[in-house]
C-alpha cells in the first residue's frame, strides 16, 4: 500500500474509531442529521407518488355533456348535431349508456353492485374536445350546451387535473427550496461538531505542526470524520424515510378497495438512493472542510 493510500485509510479508520468512542453522542448527532435529511425525502416520495398517480389523467381541454335519462335517439342526434356545429368544438364523441356502464364495470371494483341493478343508471353522454382551455371562451360554450333541450349537465373535467398539475409543480419548487435550506443546515451542524473537535484538540494540532505536519495532514482526519458522519446520516435518513413510507403504504392499501383505486407510493430508485448517499457524504465533507479551515486560520492568527 502506498503512503498516500495508507494515510487516507488511517484517516477513515480513525473516523469510525472516534464515532465508536462516544456512541451515545454519535447516535444523537447522527439522529439529528438523519431527521433533517429524511423530511425532504418523505416529501419527495409523496409528491412523486401523486405525480405518478396523476400522470395518466387527461389534461387536454374537453367537456362532458350528459343527457337526461329519458333522452331518446332523436334527442341524441339533435344534441350531437348542435355540439358539432358549435365553433368551440374540435371533435365530438358519443358514449352510449351501455358503453359507459361496460367501461365503469371494467375500470372499478363495482361490477357486482352494478350487475345487481335492475336498470342502467348512467345517461348517454358526449365528450367534446375543445379548441381552447381559456375560461373566457369555455364558459359561454358551457352555458350554450347546458341550454340545449335534454342536456342534464355539462362538466369540464380537465380543469381540476390542470390545477392539480400546477400545484404539483409549485410543490416541487417549494420542496427544492426546503431541501436546499436543510442541506445548508446539515452542513452547518456537521461543521459545528467538527469545530468542537478541532478546538478540543488544539494543543495536539499545534504540536503536530511543530514536528512537520502539513495543513493537509491536519485536515485529513476531520474531513474523513465529516464524510463518515454525512454518509451514515444519509443511510439513517433513507431508513427513516423508507419506514415512514412503508407505514403509509400499508395504511393506504386498506383504503384502496374503499375508493376503488390502486394507491401506491413510489420510493427512490437505485440511482436516486446512491445520489442521496453521495450528497449526504458531500455535505459532511463540505461542512467539515469549512469548519477546519476556519479554526486553523484562527489558530495561526492567535499564534
Amino acid at each position: 500500500m502506498s503512503t498516500w493510500a495508507r494515510l487516507h485509510f488511517q484517516a477513515l479508520q480513525g473516523a469510525f474509531g472516534r464515532l465508536a468512542e462516544q456512541p451515545f453522542a454519535s447516535a444523537v448527532s447522527l439522529g439529528v442529521l438523519a431527521v433533517a435529511m429524511a423530511l425532504p425525502l418523505v416529501a419527495w416520495v409523496a409528491l412523486h407518488s401523486v405525480g405518478a398517480a396523476t400522470a395518466g389523467l387527461d389534461t387536454e381541454p374537453h367537456a362532458n355533456v350528459f343527457l337526461a335519462l329519458d333522452a331518446t335517439d332523436e334527442d341524441v342526434k339533435r344534441v350531437g348535431d348542435a355540439l358539432r356545429a358549435h365553433p368551440e368544438s374540435a371533435s365530438v364523441r358519443f358514449v352510449s349508456r351501455g358503453e359507459a356502464l361496460a367501461e365503469l364495470k371494467a375500470t372499478t371494483h363495482l361490477a357486482e353492485l352494478l350487475a345487481a341493478m335492475e336498470r342502467n343508471p348512467l345517461p348517454h353522454a358526449f365528450t367534446v374536445r375543445l379548441r381552447s382551455a381559456d375560461p373566457a371562451r369555455l364558459e359561454p360554450a358551457r352555458k350554450a350546451w347546458a341550454a340545449i333541450p335534454k342536456v342534464d349537465q355539462v362538466a369540464a373535467d380537465f380543469e381540476w387535473a390542470t390545477r392539480l398539475a400546477r400545484w404539483i409543480r409549485l410543490a416541487d419548487r417549494v420542496l427544492a427550496a426546503v431541501a436546499i435550506a436543510l442541506a445548508g443546515a446539515v452542513a452547518f451542524i456537521v461543521g459545528h461538531l467538527i469545530r468542537l473537535q478541532v478546538v478540543t484538540r488544539r494543543e495536539e494540532i499545534e504540536v503536530s505542526q511543530l514536528v512537520g505536519a502539513t495543513a493537509a495532514d491536519v485536515r485529513r482526519p476531520f474531513l474523513y470524520f465529516g464524510l463518515v458522519q454525512g454518509a451514515l446520516a444519509g443511510l439513517a435518513a433513507l431508513a427513516l424515510a423508507w419506514a415512514a413510507c412503508a407505514w403509509v403504504a400499508h395504511e393506504m392499501s386498506a383504503l384502496a378497495p374503499v375508493y376503488a383505486s390502486e394507491l401506491k407510493l413510489v420510493f427512490l430508485g437505485p440511482i436516486e438512493l446512491m445520489a442521496v448517499l453521495g450528497a449526504a457524504a458531500a455535505l459532511g465533507w463540505i461542512g467539515s472542510a469549512l469548519a477546519v479551515g476556519r479554526e486553523i486560520r484562527r489558530f495561526s492568527r492567535a499564534g
